[in-house]
């Protein structure tokens, strides 16, 4: 039995992980918000006749006069937007990326902090990269954040403490560091959000770790932390059996009969993405230890089926 609450606020609900939680709640009849800067475009991704309780709000996401008015009778808020960060990091790009995590995300509790009524939960995504990198340690949410100095790191500790300052105004926050996002795109491709278009035989060394979960399981532990109010804090939304990028190009290679077998060597996407390289050649080993405590069920634990799912 779920207990979502009356209507839920989503921002980036175009995206990978929150385009499927809004199917999700439309099928259990929930009324949703949209909270979008192109809401012509947010329309037309959620057409009434099959989205009957969405709706879509444009805004500002710097801006949180245009944010609160969506916010009214709001029982929760998912904060899933943020600028994408596999790209070649300009000095731009690089703006780009923190203003949207951590101004953004200000904007947004200020907006909510300021109602009298305001909603009771807000989730806020966030990622793995909050522990640094590692090729040899093991993460769970007990694990200190990682030392200062690197963009990704230093852009996920912000982030997450604007997400924070909420809880000090009674409201309850969930903060998810998801994994790389395996799932299948709108034009039907299988990828993991972020690789794309560098799955090959061998991804740089191969050996660099990959904590992932596919997309599915991403969208129920949403729907958990929708559902469940003695969760809080922040939790590792990963599959609980991280693999070698060697492991992940195999599956695909596997699943696929063998389509997926020409390495890219760190070099070439040292070229095409510059310093945003770190994205696909670095990892960390991440556990969901918090999840697994709470007895949370994983549909796709190992990587083989959860490509063949996707693949198939």
């Amino acid at each position: 039995m779920h207990m979502t609450p009356y209507k839920v606020v989503i921002s980036g609900a175009t995206g990978l992980i929150g385009s499927r939680l809004v199917e999700k709640l439309a099928e259990r009849g929930t009324p949703v918000t949209v909270l979008s800067r192109h809401p012509r475009a947010a329309r037309t991704h959620f057409p009434a006749a099959r989205f009957p309780h969405v709706t879509v709000e444009g805004y500002s996401p710097f801006d949180p006069e245009t944010i609160a008015p969506a916010l009214v009778g709001a029982s929760a808020v998912v904060h899933l937007a943020g600028e994408p960060i596999a790209a070649r990091w300009t000095p731009e790009v690089r703006t780009a990326i923190r203003n949207s995590r951590e101004i953004g995300t200000r904007a947004l509790v200020t907006a909510i902090t300021g109602m009298s009524n305001r909603p009771a939960t807000l989730i806020s995504a966030s990622a793995c990269r909050y522990y640094g990198v590692s090729a040899s340690a093991r993460f769970g949410e007990e694990s200190p954040p990682g030392p200062p100095g690197d963009f990704l790191t230093d852009t996920t500790h912000l982030w997450e403490a604007q997400a924070q300052l909420a809880s000090g105004q009674g409201v309850r926050v969930v903060i998810l560091r998801f994994g790389i996002t395996l799932a299948v795109t709108k034009k039907g491709r299988a990828t993991l959000k972020r690789l794309h278009p560098f799955l090959g035989g061998r991804v740089g060394s191969g050996q660099q770790w990959v904590s992932w979960i596919h997309r599915e399981d991403a969208v129920a532990i949403l729907l958990s932390a929708l559902d469940t109010p003695e969760m809080r804090g922040a939790y590792n939304a990963t599959s609980p059996n991280p693999v070698k990028m060697s492991q992940v190009t195999d599956a695909f290679a596997r699943a696929a009969h063998g389509f997926f077998r020409v390495p890219v060597p760190s070099m070439v996407i040292r070229h095409l993405l510059g310093d945003g390289a770190t994205v696909i050649l670095d990892g960390q080993r991440v556990h969901p230890d918090r999840l697994l405590a709470e007895g949370f069920h994983f549909r796709f634990p190992q990587i083989g089926p959860a490509v063949y799912d996707i693949l198939s």
